[in-house]
C-alpha cells in the first residue's frame, strides 16, 4: 500500500538514480503531450477538388453561425434570469 522506500537504505546514490529515471519518465510525458498537441492544432490539408472546398467552406460557416446563435441564447436565458422583473 506504501509506496515510499525503506528509508533505512537510501543513500545520495538511490537517490540521485530515482531522479534520474524520474526525469526520464517526465521527457517522455512531455513529448507525448507535445505531438498529441501538434495533431490537435495541425492546419487541415488542402482540399482535394472543388466539391470538398466548398462542402469545408459551409461545414466552417455553420459551426460559427450555430456557436453564435448558442451564444445568443445563453445570453437571453442569462438576462432572463438576472433581471429586475418580480
Amino acid at each position: 500500500m506504501n509506496n515510499m522506500p525503506d528509508t533505512s537504505s537510501m543513500t545520495l546514490e538511490s537517490i540521485a538514480l530515482q531522479k534520474k529515471e524520474l526525469r526520464k519518465k517526465i521527457h517522455a510525458q512531455k513529448e507525448i503531450m507535445t505531438d498529441t498537441a501538434r495533431e490537435l492544432f495541425a492546419p487541415l490539408a488542402p482540399a482535394a477538388d472543388k466539391g470538398n472546398a466548398i462542402m469545408r467552406a459551409f461545414n466552417t460557416g455553420m459551426a460559427v453561425f450555430d456557436g453564435l446563435m448558442l451564444g445568443v441564447k445563453l445570453m437571453r436565458k442569462a438576462r432572463r434570469m438576472f433581471s429586475a422583473k418580480r
